[in-house]
């Protein structure tokens, strides 16, 4: 290997071996304060696959830190955080810069695809996980499968080598029941994305341990299950499509929860009206709701547009 390669590899190391020691130090205080207010929280995504699987904190870069909470402690968690100096960030769902503005916190309350009951089981399960000097809760194995895939394949319409990386250690190190994953992914509609993502993956690494029979069990049923692989297939690759996440999320709701949540999408509550766009929705709400009214059916026209110039286009093939 050249010498400037190695060269540039070390470089890349050192900066994102950098960046991360920042994401821990911060995670660390802000973990401490939820902890001295008796707060639980799990870590999800890419701060739980690096403290899992990574060990060397160089080798995965890491931009925020993502929590799942349980919604009754919101309250106590802004006021917690606003007295650390923690400032509000604009989103969708709560989010916190820590002091120095070097991290981003961002906070959820459930996961789209569960109900109650099943956020309840998802917290039940929760692997704890030693990250010295504390002890953190990360998702169960299975649950882990579950969600980057969905994530990657639902929520952000895209196969990144990222992920790929991810799911193959997920694979190899972890133990996993595919009989649970089977009948989870079914009661929370996620069979076909999570067929879908695990078989281009095993397309791209044939020898992962992915089982014959577990995809063979999550094969499509019905004209909707196969339109549905045919279009991840079409849309879902390694080249995305913006906000493309918004109409597979939908699509891929049971049929009884599509109307409420284009509802929920449509007419938003005031509380999210607040984590999206800040001051301006309890200044002027009625402007807000009908500026994002206007914007919706603007991006869903520009969306449209793009899904349809990628349904013309032809087959894109998975790299080699």
């Amino acid at each position: 290997m050249l010498s400037s390669t190695l060269d540039d590899l070390a470089d890349a190391y050192s900066r994102v071996s950098a960046g991360n020691a920042v994401v821990f130090e911060q995670f660390h205080a802000f973990a401490a304060l939820l902890e001295r207010a008796q707060i639980p929280f799990l870590v999800v995504k890419g701060l739980d696959v690096l403290v899992r699987f990574y060990g060397i904190r160089g080798t995965r870069p890491l931009s925020d830190v993502d929590l799942l909470v349980h919604e009754t402690d919101l309250d106590a968690i802004d006021g917690i955080l606003t007295d650390a100096g923690y400032s509000r960030q604009i989103d969708g769902n709560p989010c916190y810069r820590s002091p120095g503005n070097d991290l981003s916190f961002d906070i959820v309350t459930t996961l789209w695809y569960l109900d109650k009951q099943g956020l309840a089981e998802l917290w039940a399960r929760a692997a704890p996980h030693i990250l010295h000097p504390r002890t953190i809760s990360l998702l169960a194995a299975d649950d882990l499968l579950i969600h980057l895939t969905a994530y990657a394949v639902i929520h952000r319409g895209t196969l990144t080598p990222a992920w790929e990386q991810d799911i193959r250690l997920l694979l190899l190190r972890e133990p996993l029941d595919w009989t649970a994953i089977t009948r989870k992914a079914g009661l929370y509609s996620l069979s076909i994305p999570l067929l879908y993502g695990l078989t281009y993956l095993r397309h791209r690494m044939p020898t992962l341990p992915i089982p014959d029979a577990f995809l063979q069990t999550m094969a499509p049923v019905g004209w909707f299950e196969y339109s549905l692989y045919w279009l991840l297939q079409r849309l879902v690759t390694n080249q995305p499509i913006p906000e493309l996440g918004h109409f597979l999320i939908w699509l891929t709701r049971p049929a009884g929860k599509k109307w409420s949540w284009l509802c929920r999408t449509f007419i938003p509550s005031k509380i999210f009206l607040g984590y999206r766009y800040g001051a301006a929705a309890t200044r002027a709400p009625l402007v807000t709701r009908c500026r994002r009214l206007i914007g919706l059916v603007w991006g869903i026209l520009t969306l449209a547009t793009r899904i349809v110039r990628r349904l013309l286009q032809r087959p894109l093939r998975a790299p080699a």
